[in-house]
Parts: C-alpha cells; sequence; structure tokens
C-alpha cells in the first residue's frame, strides 16, 4: 500500500523540479537574447557567441533560483564553482595608467618643472623638502618650509610642514604651518576621466550625457559606476523580492563580534530594477560610445592608478560619494553645482564646457591649476576587552575602508538615553560627554552638521580636528579646535545607561558600538584635491555668502 502512494509523490516531485528547471532555462535564453540586442546595438564585434553563451550560463548558476535547484538535484559541487568564479570578478581597468602629476606649495612661479633626478625619485615616493626665505611687505623675513611627497598613487600629502628644528638669536621669526595656495600639474593631458554623477535628476542626466559624449570625442577614457553602465548599454539585471528591508547595519571589526557586516538577503525570486538613472537611448551620442565607455569592478580595481581626474555633478553629497570612491590616494576632482546649496562646488553646470576645455580639449596644453586640499578623516574601532581600569587608548587597529570628508558622529541613535562617553586626545583622557552625541568635523565638515549643532566655520586650507557636542547637558560645553596631529579617542564606558551607541561616517556608513568599544579618529593623510574656480579663500567665501546668507545685513546710513 505505502509503495502505490510513494509512486505519485515522487511524479509529482519530478514535475515540480521540470517546472523548476523550465523557469530557470527560460530565464537564461531571456538574457542571452538581450546579450545578443546589445551587440547587435553597439555595432561592434564584441565576444564570440561561445563565450557570451558561457557568461551567461555563469551568471544563472549563481542565482537563488538555479541554487536551491542544483541543491535538490545533488550537484552542488557545481554550485560552489560558478559561485566562486561569480563572487571574484576580475579587474576591468589593468590597461588604464593614470598620467602623473606635481603638486607644490606657494606661488605659480614655484612650480619648476623636475627634473629627471627629481622625476626618478618621484616615481619612487621619495620625500622632497625645502626650505625658503620669503619677505613680505613689511620686510619681515619668514622662514617657510614644505614637504612634498610625489608618487604615481596620486596626491599623498601636500601640507605645509615647519621645519623641525629652528636658531633663534634675537627675538622670534614668523614660522608659517600652512599654504594659501595650493598648485597642481599633470605631466601630460588626462586621458582617463571618471563621471560620478546625482541620479534621478533629469537635467543633470542632460548634462552628464553632454558631457559623455564630448569627453569622448576628444579621445578620453569615460568612466562610470556599474550600474550607470549597465542601463547605458541597455542592461537589465535582477534585484531580489523581499520586504520593506529592515536598517543595514556596517560594522568593521578589529576580530570576531555579534555585529557583523550584514550580507544582501537572498531571496528565490527576483525581479527587474527600475532604471535610476533614466538615461534613456543611445541617439546622440557617438557611434560606438557604449562599447567604448567604462567601468570597474569594486574591490579588484585600483581607481587611483587608473583615474586622472574625478568630474562631480550634484551637490555636496554626490562629491562625498565619490570621495568613498577612492579608500588611498585621490586624483583632483572638478565639481559642478547641481544640487541645494553647493558648498563645495563651485563651478556652475551651464558652463560646463568651458570649464573642462583647458582640462580635456584637444588642442589645449597642459597648465598649472590651484586646488584645495581638504582634510579627510580615518577611523579605526576597536572591540571591548571587558576590562575597565586597564583601558588604554593607541592600540593597534585595522582602519576601516572608508575615510570621511565632513565628520564622524557618535549618536544614541534610537535609544532614548543620553550617551555617555569619554574622549581622549594624545592617548590622555580630557572630557566627558554626556548629551545626544559628539561631532568629530575637519575644516571643509564645519559648516555642515557640526555649524547646525553650535560649531564653528574653519577656512579648508587651517589643519584642525573640531570637536562639537550635539545637545550637551551642560552649559559650559563649548566646542572646540585641536591640532591636525591630534588623534580623538572615543569610547563607551561599562557603566553607559544605553548599551548601544551609533556611529556614522558622512551620514552614510553607520557603525554599532556597545559598552567598552571604541573608535580611534586621526587626520588622513590622504586629502581630497579639488579643483579650485579662483582660489581657496574666495571660493570659500562665496559659498558661505551665498548658502548661509553670512553676516547679511542692511547696511547703516552714513552720518
Amino acid at each position: 500500500m505505502s509503495a502505490m502512494s510513494d509512486a505519485p509523490r515522487e511524479r509529482a516531485m519530478s514535475d515540480a523540479t521540470r517546472e523548476r528547471m523550465r523557469q530557470v532555462l527560460a530565464q537564461s535564453n531571456q538574457e542571452m537574447l538581450r546579450e545578443l540586442a546589445n551587440q547587435f546595438t553597439s555595432g561592434t564585434a564584441g565576444r564570440s557567441l561561445e563565450r557570451m553563451a558561457l557568461d551567461v550560463a555563469d551568471r544563472v548558476l549563481a542565482r537563488a533560483a538555479a541554487k536551491e535547484l542544483l541543491e535538490d538535484t545533488g550537484h552542488s559541487e557545481l554550485l560552489r564553482q560558478s559561485s566562486e568564479e561569480e563572487e571574484v570578478p576580475d579587474p576591468q581597468l589593468k590597461d588604464l595608467k593614470a598620467v602623473p602629476w606635481t603638486v607644490w606649495s606657494g606661488g605659480l612661479e614655484d612650480g619648476a618643472e623636475p627634473d629627471a633626478s627629481s622625476a626618478s625619485s618621484a616615481s619612487s615616493g621619495v620625500d622632497h623638502g625645502e626650505e625658503s626665505p620669503v619677505s613680505d611687505a613689511r620686510g619681515v623675513e619668514r622662514c617657510v618650509s614644505f614637504k612634498r611627497q610625489f608618487s604615481e598613487d596620486g596626491l599623498q600629502d601636500c601640507k605645509s610642514r615647519t621645519s623641525s628644528a629652528a636658531t633663534m638669536h634675537a627675538g622670534l621669526k614668523l614660522l608659517t604651518i600652512t599654504q594659501e595656495n595650493t598648485w597642481m600639474k599633470w605631466h601630460s593631458k588626462p586621458r582617463n576621466i571618471m563621471l560620478v554623477a546625482k541620479p534621478g535628476d533629469p537635467e543633470i542626466i542632460r548634462t552628464l550625457r553632454g558631457m559623455a559624449a564630448w569627453i569622448d570625442s576628444q579621445g578620453a577614457t569615460v568612466l562610470v559606476e556599474p550600474n550607470l553602465l549597465r542601463e547605458i548599454r541597455g542592461e537589465a539585471w535582477a534585484e531580489p523580492e523581499s520586504d520593506p528591508a529592515p536598517c543595514m547595519k556596517l560594522c568593521w571589526c578589529a576580530g570576531n563580534c555579534s555585529c557583523p557586516r550584514m550580507p544582501a538577503i537572498q531571496r528565490s525570486t527576483s525581479r527587474l530594477i527600475t532604471k535610476r538613472w533614466s538615461w534613456g537611448t543611445s541617439e546622440g551620442l557617438p557611434q560606438g560610445f557604449a562599447a567604448r565607455c567604462r567601468t570597474w569592478t569594486p574591490g579588484q580595481d585600483d581607481l587611483q592608478k587608473s583615474v586622472d581626474l574625478v568630474v562631480c555633478v550634484g551637490g555636496d553629497g554626490t562629491l562625498c560619494w565619490a570621495a568613498g570612491l577612492f579608500s588611498g590616494a585621490m586624483p583632483p576632482v572638478i565639481a559642478f553645482a547641481g544640487g541645494s546649496l553647493g558648498f563645495l562646488t563651485p563651478f556652475p553646470m551651464i558652463d560646463w564646457m568651458d570649464t573642462l576645455l583647458p582640462f580635456i580639449g584637444a588642442n589645449e596644453i597642459v597648465r598649472p591649476v590651484q586646488v584645495a586640499c581638504r582634510m579627510r578623516f580615518q577611523m579605526s574601532v576597536s572591540r571591548s576587552s571587558g576590562d575597565e581600569d586597564n583601558f588604554r587608548p593607541g592600540k593597534a587597529m585595522p582602519p576601516i575602508p572608508v575615510q570621511a570628508l565632513n565628520e564622524v558622529l557618535v549618536h544614541r541613535g534610537s535609544s532614548g538615553n543620553l550617551v555617555k562617553l569619554e574622549v581622549w586626545v594624545n592617548q590622555r583622557p580630557v572630557t566627558m560627554v554626556q548629551g545626544d552625541g559628539l561631532i568629530i568635523a575637519t575644516p571643509t565638515g564645519s559648516t555642515a552638521y557640526s555649524l547646525s549643532a553650535g560649531g564653528t566655520m574653519v577656512h579648508p586650507s587651517v589643519p584642525g580636528i573640531i570637536l562639537t557636542p550635539v545637545c550637551p547637558h551642560s552649559l559650559s560645553f563649548r566646542p572646540v579646535v585641536l591640532p591636525d596631529s591630534a588623534v580623538v579617542t572615543v569610547r563607551v564606558p561599562l557603566s553607559a545607561r544605553s548599551s548601544k551607541v551609533m556611529v556614522a561616517v558622512d551620514g552614510k556608513d553607520r557603525i554599532e558600538l556597545k559598552r567598552g568599544d571604541s573608535i580611534e579618529v586621526a587626520v588622513s593623510k590622504y586629502p581630497l584635491p579639488t579643483v579650485c574656480k579662483t582660489s581657496v579663500t574666495d571660493d570659500w567665501f562665496l559659498s558661505v555668502n551665498g548658502a548661509l546668507q553670512w553676516n547679511l545685513r542692511l547696511e547703516q546710513k552714513g552720518s
């Protein structure tokens, strides 16, 4: 009797398996037809049919539906092989090499062409220091010493430094640690241009299409983000269907902990993503543009060695997003205003061609340009050892793969309790924060969240670290500015009421701290070089006056 009842059950299971196989094969056929259509519309030879079919098969086998089918039918070995190949894609920018460039501080005439000896040492990353006396209008001699470091990886450190020792015979000499003007010059025309833009804005997308077409016509290589390249080439990709996702939590830990970086939730069904960029058709673009346009493989390609110039179209958030794509040194950035305020975007979007022509135009010579070297923060996370009495900051911790351009915020998150934070500077305790949180801001970020919380505005060329409390439970807690050599440690003591404290890096990347955990914030050796429209000071005051209406009032009448 049981043998007779098992036969219909096995038949039903095989029918279900056969239907699942049909769905997987149908999806594979659909993607193959899309690949053929994309290659036909692009007008290029592209890949062979065999290579195309293998690529499509690898993508289909790595998805959830094929994964479940292979596991049920006992072909898990095939699943593991295809998953490994899908998880580690090959780099896509191996053939691109960034153009070397020189950076110096002072006047435009100080940027002498490097000779053969300096060029050879520059390629090896050797430091070059020089000391020269400068006289101002009052005849006061200033002994200016600044350190320059060149590397194929891009800008390493463009901040000025004073000499380590000086002999005083009569009074004091004025030693300056900052330079108002910082210049840079490519050794040849930049050829690899990365475009980063704010998605979803029709005006920005129209401008981006025009930029991409013009840069391509000048013989330069256009690089765009992976999702945008898929849209340019007319490809469709799938996104897992799920219920409204919970808040994603990011955590970088020195070891194992209870809050790992959460992976994306995998589902058996999928849906096609709606076009986020609304790029449109290839009409109006050069022939073969979609095939010549490039992208990169995150985690595999070294962008700083392949990108000459970053062109940013959007607001300050778009520039922060672009800076987050580079975990180390960054190439120069030209930022066009397409957002709401635009503290960091001095160039008007309507004048994009006149702005880019001196840099990328085929008939233009390479000229020096003035850049603002905007300080960034590097942060490390340390997990609690459970020893309250023997805590000492300064332990070697691996830095997280994200650098802060505006601020690092430690706050209470969704908790109703005040946060209690210990603050250490250069491994010495300085204060206890009790309130809603603490902002550790860069000079660039002084006009962002720190300003809203009562912090002072700081010129972007001033090397400093700003500590601004958020709604402190004290009338005497006021913001302070620390030197750029300071190392700030913030720790959640074991006696804190809140069991969880949140950390946000530029408002994007969030980390959860528990009792006993700490973070360490220091100035990164990799600043963000943004091209100036006029000068650092002029651009900064123009943005402060225009965006904040700083010190705007009716002028007092004369007597």
